[in-house]
């Protein structure tokens, strides 16, 4: 299929906006090339585009318009990259965004606390941000429910842990810290890293679960 096809394919009444012409035009690649077509990084887009935020105008053009592409980290780039995947279009999810009352809502429920890390911060582009726990492309709704306040580190660090992710969204930490739990990182010994693994295949108790038992037993009664 050639690209001006493609283009007059996509289910908008409007023209496309320049940035995501100039996107999809450079994902499509050449006329000779296969599906799925060859990866084009980021930091290519980014420089095409002169957006911060041309990732934003890419996941429209996949939700919004339904266009098959996908996002994963390459070694290649030593970061991410876009392609176009096929010429299918998947059926179109309109990405609503919440009215200013509905973030003051949200973030005074959560004390503009981000749920994720904890940190309190102001609203704004490089603050607190509303987020989809269930991203849209995985079946996620525009509901209510469905947002979370997130600090903008955090959020870029989900939308990262998304891209590709096959694994059920309930399960994840990123969409229900509430309930599975906050991912963090802390420096330990690789000795004490080597004895929590001999003791999780032991036990058959997660890394997770040895390290939430041992704080809770250090904190909550040792300590009392």
């Amino acid at each position: 299929m050639k690209l001006d096809k493609y283009l007059a394919s996509l289910p908008t009444k409007r023209k496309l906006s320049e940035v995501k012409l100039k996107i999809l035009t450079r994902l499509w690649g050449k006329p000779n090339d296969s599906f799925p077509k060859p990866w084009v990084s980021s930091a290519e887009l980014l420089e095409l585009t002169g957006q911060k935020y041309f990732d934003r105008r890419t996941r429209e053009l996949r939700d919004q318009l339904g266009c098959n592409l996908e996002s994963s980290y390459r070694e290649e780039f030593g970061g991410h990259a876009w392609r176009v995947v096929s010429y299918e279009l998947a059926p179109p999810q309109d990405r609503d965004y919440l009215t200013q009352s509905q973030k003051i809502k949200l973030f005074e429920k959560h004390d503009y606390c981000c749920s994720t890390c904890g940190k309190k911060v102001d609203a704004g582009i490089r603050g607190l941000q509303a987020d989809h726990k269930v991203p849209l492309s995985r079946g996620g709704s525009n509901d209510l429910i469905n947002w979370q306040p997130m600090c903008n580190n955090c959020n870029v660090g989900k939308r990262r842990a998304c891209e590709g992710c096959e694994l059920e969204c309930e399960t994840c930490s990123w969409a229900f810290p509430e309930a599975v739990g906050v991912k963090t990182m802390v420096s330990i010994k690789e000795s004490t890293l080597r004895k929590i693994d001999a003791y999780s295949g032991s036990s058959g108790k997660s890394r997770d679960k040895i390290m939430e038992e041992a704080a809770k037993y250090y904190i909550d009664e040792k300590e009392v």
